[in-house]
């Protein structure tokens, strides 16, 4: 049984070697019994046995865990260097395993011997009955958590009975029990280092059982200990700990090393305390605590730790150095706590200043001067707690105040006084101050009449500034006025006088002046001189002088005129002394005075001068009409009575009214006359003034004009006048019927137009009717409101076979220019009858009446007549017979023709012969269109063209043309006798450059003054026949109201500025107009600039009209590249502006308003090319000549010099030559220029021809 046992050990034994084999175990564990040193494994995997049952050995694995030895944390480096000893510690998993290894080998080797003696005392067996119940050879094996017991069985079991055992475990803590049916038990989880008491027995057999005691073995490793508190005081340390928490039974003791700067020593203690006595206050040190058992002791748990401060006592000797605005403190080292000092609080306690510093002096800046502080200095030690404190007061030194400030930009001044109001800043001061002196020094005097006086004053304080500062208010009294001061303060304090302030220059208000010296001369009924001086006294800058004149006049006025008060103030520039009143009233008694102003206000008056204008010329007189009516006599006769009243401006003494009458028509003797109208005594300044003067001459454009003459003034007065056009009469001609020339169909005629003796003919038409059913009328009645008398068409009477007439003309005809040949001395309508052969087509689709010229009846005879329109009626010529041919041989008429035409040209070219050489005779067969006439004829395009190269050809011969316009255009000049009058003369820019009566245009009159409705300006007849243009003087300052009351009241869009404002020096034009963002305003009507746009040669402006609650756009086009008196450079430019203009028109109807500076030579110019340009529209012939003939017609001088004339030939070729401008009058507009851009190169033209200097011609 024992061998089987042993057998079956030494089996389990094998199976453990050959585990460990395995794992590299055997082969690499070394142990040294002379030390435990551990060879260096880096990785160790091991298993335990769990213990012996059963006589076998049970082999437990442990779970694997990788254990990493490092020898340096075996010990602390400090311990090991203050401990010689060479202490290893093994690794307790690997101790454990050597000892559960060790434990095997040995049981094994107990089991043997047991064995043996089991063998040798079976044989001994105990027979007592106390014994033989009881187990027999308990044995104790211990482990450090285990027990193994090992026993015999009790001497009755000799049959080898199965038994259980009970086996009583007792610790000083507990007890348990346990039961075993072998002979042998491993008694496991128990603690190491304890002592147990097993009691072995048989279970049921009433044995006692067998006790022994055994103890656990040591453990080879031990944990730190735990819960580690500390108190320190100045010189102690008290440490207190746990136990470790595994294994507490196993610690025999505790190693405590203790460290100050390089010294350590180690004490051994038994209980968890430890106090280190004897310490130095404020010393570092650094302990390691480890517990210690039988085999082992742990890491250990280090800590550094400081004694306490004491409480330090005061400073000593602390001493205060003062200066203004800082305090020196020093001091000793307090008596106790002094090598524990950290550091000094200095606190200042007034101002709570508080300073750290770890020397024993500070010095405070930054306090305040004459003031007192609380300081107090404590020392802080290492653990911060304050020790005992020391107080004192000490004081800053005095210092001077801060110079004073002027308080606000400017001082506050009068003309007498200057108040300075000065700032005095605290600063670091908390002196008392006593006082602020302020003076002031006069540097320049402005003005005259008073004396120079300087200023000073002091301002007492007594105290501090309690604030950051003090305002302080200094009053210099008694200074001069209007004069330039310097001034400057300083402060007294108890320290002395501060710096001076800075210099501050102020000068006195000024005052107002004494009246000045003043006097008139040149006293003249139409103006008068003020002079006068500089007032005695005057203290400030001479702004203005205010003029008040009041005047009453000494002549009778209508109570209708407006009574103007007499009262005018003038204001004039400070720097004027003589001013010339223009706005005088003859004949009136005037008082007048003066007053000055400076910046103070106005000064006094002057006394009253007195004094009275002579008498003047007189003004218009009022209410002035005429009224053409019936005689009451006889109704045939007219009456042409004018009326009129006293003038509101008569002057002086009225002698008489002067009546002038002129009357005037083309191609006419002028008709004038002239009456004085005298007053009798008992006629009143309000009655009304007539004079009949009886019927005049027809259709004459006749001048009223009546003014008064006053005694002792040698001119009239201003005339008011009026224009009127006489009633027209009747007329009627006679006809030669052998002027007629007949076809089948139609007729022929040249009918001599109507002497316009008793009017101008405006209509014409034509009756034609059968043989003896065309009786001639004569009708008077007002055309003008637009009635024609009744007369069928030709449709009517071809129905009725011509039985009644009919009208051959269109309604509302006139011959001009189309159906008119001029053959020099007379004038005659060239026009075919039953021409029109779409008459009766035109006629039958319409339901009205067709005015038109149908064919006539072959070989019929008709009669025909006249009739001529006035504003007054229509009368008709007599009947003449006419008859058309009738049908004939065309052939035999073709050769009559030719043979007569032949005979012509042969009768033609013997007179020729006669009178001319061949070589005449063959130039002018070559050129039959010459004429002999110098005035060139309308060109069709292509002759134009020619027409300008025969001009280049011949260089004189444009002279000659433009010289040829000269002559003719003095028999063109009309009276402008409106332009003339004195009233007028100062509105025209230039004296020689006036406009027609009949053709200016007229403002409506202002305040019935008829001199109101005059502007140099004249209306133009453009390419339709009617008035289009306006053409005008560039306005002048005084004229700038009369121009836009022109644009208002003719309704005009368009305005077309042709002139810069300045010129070479010279003001060309004044600025009427608003630029951008400007606003001009006239009385009642506001002009405002909206848009500006600048392109290559013009600028266009869009400006708003507004003329009370009327608003509309006016177009400004304002062409830059035209000199005065010259032609541009270029043709293009112009070109595309005519092309502008005229789109603009298309849009605006109504006038447009041309203007140069005279508004003749670059305003006709312009005017010329924007009519030719519409010739060429509409594929009509060419007239530069007679376009600017007609032009001079309407004002005078129009395109003024022949570069002038020239350029219009130029402009007019460059448009012929380009294929676009004949397509249409519409070429693609110009790019704006902005600011910054630069022109364009212009394209000259390519020619080396020219017709005059200056005149280019562009191909």
């Amino acid at each position: 049984m024992i061998r089987k046992k042993r057998l079956q050990v030494l089996i389990h034994a094998l199976q453990v070697i050959c585990v460990f084999s395995e794992n590299g175990f055997v082969r690499n564990f070394v142990r040294n019994e002379a030390s435990t040193e551990i060879l260096p494994l880096d990785y160790i995997k091991y298993t335990t046995f769990s213990g012996i049952n059963d006589s076998k050995i049970g082999i437990e694995e442990f779970p694997d865990e990788t254990i990493e030895l490092d020898q340096n944390e075996l010990l602390l480096v400090d311990y090991s260097k203050s401990n010689a000893a060479n202490v290893s510690i093994p690794d307790p998993t690997i101790n454990n395993f050597i000892q559960k290894f060790e434990h095997v080998f040995t049981s094994l080797n107990k089991l043997e011997s047991n064995e043996i003696s089991l063998e040798d005392e079976s044989l001994a067996c105990d027979t007592t009955d106390q014994y033989k119940r009881n187990v027999r050879n308990l044995t104790i094996e211990p482990g450090t958590n285990w027990i193994f017991l090992c026993w015999q069985p009790p001497c009755e079991n000799v049959a080898n009975e199965s038994l259980v055992y009970s086996i009583d475990i007792c610790s000083k803590k507990e007890c348990f029990e346990k039961n075993a049916s072998n002979t042998q038990y491993n008694i496991t989880d128990l603690d190491p280092c304890s002592e147990y008491k097993f009691t072995v027995k048989v279970i049921n057999n009433n044995s006692d059982g067998v006790t022994k005691s055994g103890t656990t073995s040591h453990i080879t490793e031990i944990g730190n200990i735990r819960e580690l508190g500390v108190h320190t005081t100045t010189n102690t340390i008290t440490l207190t700990w746990k136990e470790p928490e595994n294994y507490s039974t196993c610690v025999n003791n505790y190693l405590i090393t203790q460290c100050f700067k390089d010294t350590c020593d180690n004490v051994t203690v038994i209980q968890t305390k430890y106090v280190s006595t004897n310490l130095e206050p404020c010393g570092k040190y650094f302990f390691i605590i480890r517990a210690v058992s039988f085999l082992a002791q742990s890491n250990g748990l280090n800590i550094t730790l400081k004694t306490n401060a004491p409480k330090s006592s005061k400073p000593q000797n602390p001493i205060v150095e003062a200066s203004a605005f800082s305090l020196f403190i020093h001091w000793q080292p307090p008596e106790v706590g002094a090598m524990c000092i950290k550091h000094y609080w200095v606190t200042i306690n007034s101002q709570l200043i508080t300073k750290q510093i770890t020397s024993t002096n500070i010095t405070i800046n930054d306090l305040y001067a004459c003031t007192s502080y609380s300081i107090s200095i404590n020392a802080v030690d290492e653990d911060n707690n304050d020790g005992e404190r020391v107080s004192m007061q000490a004081g800053t030194a005095p210092t001077v105040s801060r110079s004073p400030l002027l308080n606000t930009n400017e001082p506050t001044v009068t003309i007498n006084d200057i108040m300075l109001s000065w700032k005095i800043e605290k600063g670091n001061s908390n002196c008392i101050l006593k006082s602020l002196k302020a003076m002031c020094n006069a540097t320049i005097s402005n003005g005259h009449g008073y004396d120079i006086m300087n200023g000073q004053t002091e301002v007492p304080i007594d105290s501090r500034i309690q604030d950051e500062f003090l305002i302080v208010n200094s009053m210099i009294k008694d200074v001069s006025p209007f004069t330039t001061y310097i001034c400057w303060a300083y402060v007294v304090n108890e320290a002395g006088n501060s710096d001076l302030s800075n210099l501050i220059s102020v000068t006195t208000l000024e005052d107002i002046p004494t009246a000045p010296p003043f006097n008139v001369t040149n006293i003249t009924y139409s103006q008068f001189i003020f002079v006068w001086e500089l007032p005695t006294y005057l203290a400030g800058n001479l702004h203005e002088f205010e003029i008040v004149v009041e005047g009453e006049i000494c002549f009778p006025m209508p109570y209708w005129c407006r009574q103007v008060a007499l009262k005018t103030i003038k204001y004039l520039n400070g720097s004027i002394f003589t001013f010339e009143y223009s706005e005088v009233k003859a004949y009136t008694n005037y008082k007048a005075k003066i007053r000055a102003r400076t910046t103070a206000g106005w000064g006094n008056y002057s006394n009253d001068l007195i004094f009275q204008t002579p008498a003047g010329v007189s003004g218009m007189v009022s209410n002035f009409s005429c009224l053409i009516m019936n005689s009451k006599n006889n109704t045939n006769i007219l009456d042409t009575i004018l009326t009129w009243a006293f003038p509101c401006s008569l002057n002086g003494i009225l002698e008489y009214f002067n009546i002038f009458v002129h009357g005037t028509r083309t191609t006419y003797t002028p008709h004038s006359f002239t009456i004085k109208k005298y007053l009798s005594n008992d006629v009143s300044k309000n009655d009304t003034i007539s004079v009949n003067l009886k019927e005049l001459k027809a259709e004459y454009n006749y001048t009223f004009e009546v003014s008064a003459k006053v005694k002792g003034v040698q001119d009239f007065g201003v005339p008011a006048n009026q224009n009127i056009l006489y009633p027209a009469g009747s007329t009627s001609i006679t006809i030669d019927p052998f002027k007629a020339r007949r076809s089948t169909t139609s007729v022929t005629l040249l009918l001599p137009l109507f002497p316009d003796i008793n009017g101008n003919v405006v209509y014409y038409s034509i009756i034609v009717s059968r043989v003896e059913y065309n009786m001639p009328s004569s009708i008077r009645f007002d055309i003008t409101n637009h009635t024609w008398p009744n007369i069928s068409s030709w449709e009517e009477a071809m129905l009725q076979d011509f039985m009644i007439p009919y009208q051959a003309t269109r309604l509302w005809w006139d011959p001009y220019p189309n159906y008119v040949a001029d053959y020099g001395d007379v004038k005659a309508v060239k026009y075919t009858l039953g021409e029109d052969t779409n008459c009766k087509e035109i006629s039958s689709n319409t339901n009205k009446r067709v005015y038109c010229n149908g064919p006539l009846k072959p070989n019929t005879w008709y009669h025909i007549r006249m009739r001529a329109f006035t504003h007054g009626g229509y009368s008709d010529s007599t009947t003449f017979l006419i008859k058309t041919n009738a049908e004939i041989n065309i052939v035999l008429v073709t050769g009559v023709v030719f043979g007569i035409l032949f005979l012509g040209i042969l009768t033609t070219m013997m007179l020729l012969v006669r009178k001319c050489s061949p070589q005449v005779i063959l130039r002018r067969f070559l050129h039959s269109d010459m004429s002999g006439s110098p005035v060139p004829a309308p060109f069709s395009k292509k002759k134009f063209i020619a027409h300008c190269q025969q001009l280049i050809d011949n260089p004189g011969k444009l002279s000659n043309e433009f010289q040829l316009l000269q002559t003719l255009s003095v028999d063109l000049q009309m009276p402008n006798n409106t332009a003339c009058l004195q009233a007028n003369k100062k509105k025209n820019r230039y004296s020689d450059i006036l406009p027609y009566d009949f053709s200016r245009v007229k403002l409506e009159v202002i305040d019935n003054d008829p001199n109101t409705d005059y502007i140099n300006a004249s209306f133009i007849k453009g390419y339709s026949g009617e008035d289009e243009y306006i053409a005008c003087q560039g306005p002048k300052e005084e004229t700038t109201f009369d121009f836009w009351r022109m644009i208002e009241q003719y309704n005009t869009n368009i305005i077309v500025m042709l002139t810069e404002l300045v010129e070479k020096g010279k003001e060309k034009c004044h600025q009427y107009f608003p630029t951008i963002r400007e606003t001009f305003k006239y009385e009642n009507m506001t002009i405002k600039c909206i848009s500006e746009l600048d392109y290559r040669s013009y600028t266009q402006r869009t400006l708003i009209l507004q003329k009370e609650n009327k608003k509309r756009n006016v177009t400004h086009l304002h062409f830059n590249e035209w000199p005065d008196h010259d032609v541009p450079e270029d043709f293009d430019p112009m070109i595309h502006f005519c092309q502008i203009v005229r789109r603009n028109v298309l849009a605006n109807k109504g006038y447009i308003v041309i203007h140069c500076s005279a508004g003749i030579g670059r305003t006709g110019t312009y005017i010329a090319i924007d009519i030719l340009l519409q010739h060429i529209r509409d594929n009509r012939k060419l007239d530069v000549f007679g376009t600017v003939y007609r032009l001079r017609h309407h004002r005078i001088n129009m395109v003024q010099k022949e570069s002038q004339y020239a350029y219009i030939y130029n402009c007019i070729k460059q448009v012929l030559k380009n294929p676009y401008c004949l397509k249409s009058y519409k070429p693609p507009p110009m790019d704006p220029l902005h600011e910054n851009s630069s022109k364009k190169t212009r394209i000259v033209p390519s020619s080396n021809t020219n017709l005059v200097n200056n005149f280019e011609i562009c191909m």
